[in-house]
């Protein structure tokens, strides 16, 4: 099985239950990437993990999508016409 990341979010009342937190952060191979009251990031494979959070009440799992930041500079197209004499 391969490794991805997925994105856990707690979608119950107040922040969300240090043993659920326990319970992911116990996974073999899983690793808690980052972190808010409400959300976790977490590295790892996805069917242990999908299993848990099926066990999980108030969580629900996506794979994280990364984006490309736009270059937005402003670009010559062409050189300027030369100076009339």
């Amino acid at each position: 099985m391969a490794k991805g990341r997925y994105v856990l979010r707690y979608r119950g009342e107040g922040s969300k239950p240090h043993l659920d937190l326990a319970g992911v952060s116990g996974l073999a191979d899983a690793v808690v990437v980052d972190s808010s009251p409400r959300m976790l990031v977490v590295d790892a494979e996805d069917q242990p993990l999908r299993e848990l959070v099926d066990t999980l009440p108030d969580w629900v799992m996506a794979p994280e999508h990364r984006y490309e930041v736009p270059d937005t500079r402003m670009k010559v197209e062409r050189p300027p016409d030369p100076p009339l004499r």
